[in-house]
């Protein structure tokens, strides 16, 4: 009823953001000399202003409207059991850059240790560096989708020694 709350790292807040139109001029000022990582927790598909679904311009923001999109990651955090309702998010992690989509942590732990094998440690610090990290650092991306090393530089590890 009261709109979302927006927090920047390096700019002012906004507060009781009840319409994406009044986001337009606060993305339009490209970021000066810094990353801008942008969060988004969302329960389902989004819609447009007249409230039906429309996955298609979401997807063309994200894959056409970050500029430079190595200097606008984004990690989408999916709040919700219905996983058909996240099933396209999937797809785009696969297929646009510096993008990553995060599960809750019981179901991307689930995903991490199915990829990565059950010893992997994945705790609920290292869910939240994923969140943080997962547009920036395709290590961290890649944790739920294929085999990494455990130390990010390919090197594997034997014993306690890489």
């Amino acid at each position: 009823p009261n709109g979302v709350d927006i927090y920047f790292l390096n700019r002012d807040p906004i507060f009781n953001v009840r319409n994406s139109s009044e986001l337009i001029p606060i993305f339009a000022v490209p970021p000066e000399e810094r990353n801008l990582l942008i969060l988004i927790a969302t329960d389902g598909v989004p819609t447009n202003d007249d409230g039906y679904q429309d996955i298609l311009t979401f997807k063309k923001v994200l894959q056409d409207e970050r500029k430079p999109i190595n200097r606008i990651p984004v990690t989408i955090i999916a709040c919700t059991d219905d996983d058909q309702s996240m099933d396209y998010l999937d797809d785009w992690d696969k297929e646009i850059p510096n993008l990553d989509v995060v599960d809750d942590y019981r179901n991307e732990k689930k995903q991490i240790l199915k990829c990565q094998g059950n010893d992997f440690p994945f705790s609920f610090g290292d869910y939240i560096v994923k969140i943080l990290m997962g547009g920036i650092d395709k290590w961290f991306d890649d944790l739920d989708e294929r085999k990494v090393s455990l130390d990010g530089f390919g090197r594997s590890k034997v014993g306690d020694r890489f």
